[in-house]
């Protein structure tokens, strides 16, 4: 999954670019991906572009506390890159929110900081946050840069 949604980015850089879901389908299965792979990933992206604002979440920056199975499945490396991200403005709690539900859906355990980037820039390349997606962007592509802690 992340690597299609990887791949969805770099070559639509507007989410609104993309073409319907069949023409996208069979792009990405003529690029090699598997078919349930893309099925998956693009039900998820899908869900997170239609899903309504939930107004309680802005209320809970900074109060998020993390699940055991949360705990399991990401580092401690990931969950000190989600907060970094928060505080330092790029991630409201709903993004957030979305970045967590992608990295847990990914599974194992190689999840490291650099996919908490990548989810968190195909988060919010799909909600529209080009301000906060910018910086985000430069951050994962010129290894030169690092925001403070």
């Amino acid at each position: 999954m992340f690597e299609i949604l990887v791949y969805l980015y770099e070559s639509y850089r507007s989410a609104r670019l993309a073409p319907d879901r069949a023409s996208l389908e069979r792009r990405l299965f003529a690029a090699g991906f598997e078919e349930k792979d893309i099925g998956y990933a693009l039900d998820w992206f899908a869900r997170m572009a239609d899903a309504p604002t939930h107004p309680r979440l802005a209320e809970l920056a900074g109060a998020r506390h993390w699940a055991q199975e949360e705990r399991r499945q990401l580092s401690a490396g990931c969950l000190e890159e989600l907060e970094s991200l928060e505080r330092g403005g790029i991630l409201d709690p709903e993004s957030r929110e979305w970045v967590v539900n992608g990295l847990m859906t990914l599974g194992g355990d190689e999840i490291d900081a650099e996919q908490v980037r990548w989810m968190s820039l195909i988060v919010l390349w799909s909600r529209g946050h080009i301000e906060h997606f910018t910086l985000l962007e430069d951050l994962l592509l010129d290894d030169r840069h690092r925001y403070l802690h």
